[in-house]
């Protein structure tokens, strides 16, 4: 693949959607600007993925490079796509023919290999990746950082839809309403990543807001994350919710529940500590307002202004 011919990608893109299957290399280092869309008025930068693709490099980018908004791809439900050292920057699912998915929009599956996606914007549903109801996407020593949405900055997880996530991190994502950096509304779970340092503007969930679906990070951590309002780490509002050796700390939130704030559904913790974490109202460690949170050797310290609250608070946790 000549460095940084995006008619050759959009070409052999196109012929390995019509074989059904096909791997592509692209030149290492090199960066494929994007400066319209596949089709005329369409949504995506790259043709939309109806086969299995991998695009495969070492330092490569693609990005948009136009004043007209597109996302950078869109899998299909019968596609599937792999991305292993791959940048997606720059998509802006912003404008009339898209509002979901600013960088990656899936129907389909979705594996990321050692890949960032950074800078994309969304003005509904996942600024860097939306996974549609359904859909699957495995993200593996990936860095998902710098996007923004309403809701979902970095990732939002639709309804059915399923997240796995090993190494990597979720970091510097902005959303407007919930889940500065992850929305689970689906099936997800982290292992040994990272989310950190995203934030929300109006609402809950600074770093991860959970809904619905069951959510399990396993060796993660959550750290100095911030929300407007509630759950400056992780905001409950119906999941069943698992910490196993997870770290929240140094999380902030504008009213309650500055590491975590339980309103439904069940959070369980194990191992781990929740500490460090600051709230402008109550439950600077943990506020449970509804639902149950049970902790099992997870101590819950130096929390300002208290470490659980409303009273009677959480069991086994010092106000």
């Amino acid at each position: 693949m000549p460095c940084g011919d995006v008619a050759e990608l959009i070409e052999q893109v196109n012929e390995a959607n019509a074989r059904g299957r096909g791997s592509i290399l692209l030149s290492s280092g090199c960066t494929y600007a994007l400066t319209a869309p596949a089709l005329p008025d369409g949504a995506n930068g790259l043709p939309t993925i109806t086969g299995n693709v991998a695009l495969t490099g070492s330092r490569v980018t693609i990005t948009r490079q136009s004043p007209t908004p597109f996302r950078i791809a869109e899998v299909a439900p019968q596609g599937e796509l792999t991305l292993n050292g791959i940048t997606v920057s720059g998509g802006s699912a912003t404008g009339n023919s898209a509002t979901v998915g600013g960088g990656i929009l899936t129907e389909g599956r979705l594996a990321l290999v050692a890949s960032r996606i950074t800078g994309n914007t969304a003005s509904v549903l996942g600024g860097g990746i939306a996974v549609a109801s359904g859909a699957e996407a495995r993200l593996d020593g990936t860095t998902v950082s710098g996007n923004g949405a309403g809701d979902g900055g970095g990732v939002h997880v639709g309804g059915s839809a399923q997240l796995d996530m090993t190494g990597g991190s979720i970091q510097s994502n902005k959303a407007t309403f919930l889940g500065g950096g992850l929305a689970n509304f689906g099936t997800t779970v982290l292992n040994g990543a990272a989310v950190g340092g995203n934030r929300t503007e109006n609402f809950e969930g600074g770093g991860i807001f959970t809904a619905l679906g069951p959510l399990s990070l396993n060796g993660a951590s959550v750290m100095g994350n911030e929300s407007a309002s509630y759950g400056g780490g992780i905001a409950n509002a119906g999941s069943t919710l698992r910490l196993l050796r997870t770290l929240v700390d140094g999380n902030e939130s504008g009213l309650d529940g500055g590491g975590l704030y339980q309103q439904a559904g069940t959070s369980h913790l194990v191992g781990g500590r929740v500490s460090r974490n600051v709230a402008g109202g109550q439950g600077g460690g943990i506020f449970r307002v509804g639902g149950t949170v049970v902790l099992t050797g997870t101590p819950v310290v130096n929390n300002t202004p208290d470490n659980c609250g409303p009273p009677p608070g959480v069991p086994g946790c010092a106000a």
